[in-house]
């Protein structure tokens, strides 16, 4: 049996994103910003993922800035069905994570977002998600949980 905690510290970026597209059933580039979100929260948390850390995601429910959500669910294993993964109607691109002591704040840089849904190819706009250095989509703001 998979673990996700076995699964995306070892499969790398290729591996999440071919996770990705087949969890969520197509390739665009707001769930490779979710996977990318995902990636950082594990690192700046140092937790596995799976178990043990939570995350809260204000994107709402409304595609395709909920698209987030799938990345975010493959990277870091927070499901809503473990209660790990909390979905809030608040129409932004930002997680909060919460594992080790720690509460981590992520969000899509300002004008990243747009640039989301400039007509184009979305695959070729995904590719180039998935490798932009993580300054230039996010900011983020990691401090100790009280």
């Amino acid at each position: 049996m998979m673990h996700w905690h076995r699964i995306s510290p070892d499969v790398g970026r290729e591996g999440l994103l071919a996770l990705g597209v087949r969890f969520h059933g197509h390739l665009g580039p707001f769930m490779v910003a979710g996977i990318r979100m995902g990636i950082l929260a594990l690192r700046l948390l140092g937790h596995p993922g799976y178990r043990g850390i939570e995350a809260e995601v204000e994107t709402g429910t409304a595609t395709p800035l909920s698209c987030l959500i799938d990345g975010i669910q493959v990277a870091t294993g927070c499901t809503t069905g473990k209660g790990n993964l909390v979905v809030r109607d608040g129409g932004r691109p930002r997680a909060t994570f919460r594992a080790n002591g720690k509460v981590l704040h992520i969000e899509l840089k300002p004008g990243v977002e747009e640039k989301f849904h400039v007509a184009g190819q979305p695959e070729e706009l995904a590719h180039r998600v998935l490798y932009l250095p993580e300054d230039e989509l996010f900011t983020w703001e990691l401090s100790q949980l009280r």
